[in-house]
């Protein structure tokens, strides 16, 4: 009986996660999204991204769990029960696909810097009313700290995470 006391009162394990950033561009506080509902935090929490390259990539090693059907929106299972949202730009979807490229198949699994989407940042400025990419943390942190300013896709932190560690 004592110990499963002691069992009950064990904390959790956790761990330290650094996640790259997706796309090259200037990382600002998610407030600055000019979607209100990715802004206001209710997808969940993160950065966004004014990019300035044409390639989404993979922020860590992760399972592609889900992909919009226009490539608009990614959403990523990265272990220790992570899931990652990358959404490129505001109301992506009335785009029907144009201006998106898409790399990946559900079920894949993607390496850290693997290409996601590519986009034709030219069409997608002119078609849409933002180009901003949000980067939403939806599931599994404890704790996020975003990192600012300027960011190079795959090689530069875009944030630090504390999440529980895999058992077994």
């Amino acid at each position: 009986m004592g110990t499963e006391l002691n069992l009950a009162k064990a904390k959790p394990k956790l761990a330290i996660r650094t996640l790259a950033s997706p796309i090259s561009g200037e990382s600002k506080t998610l407030t600055s999204h000019p979607d209100l509902l990715i802004a206001k935090g209710f997808l969940g929490k993160g950065v966004c991204i004014l990019p300035i390259s044409s390639r989404l990539v993979a922020p860590c090693k992760a399972k592609v769990i889900a992909i919009a059907p226009t490539g608009h929106q990614l959403t990523l299972g990265a272990g220790n029960g992570l899931i990652i949202e990358l959404i490129i730009g505001k109301n992506a979807k009335e785009s029907h696909g144009v201006g998106f490229s898409t790399k990946v198949k559900v079920g894949e699994v993607v390496a850290q810097g693997q290409v996601l989407v590519e986009l034709d940042l030219i069409r997608l400025k002119a078609s849409l009313p933002a180009t901003a990419v949000a980067m939403l943390i939806s599931k599994g942190a404890l704790k996020m700290t975003p990192y600012h300013g300027s960011r190079r896709a795959g090689e530069d932190d875009i944030m630090q995470l504390i999440v529980k560690e895999n058992r077994g």
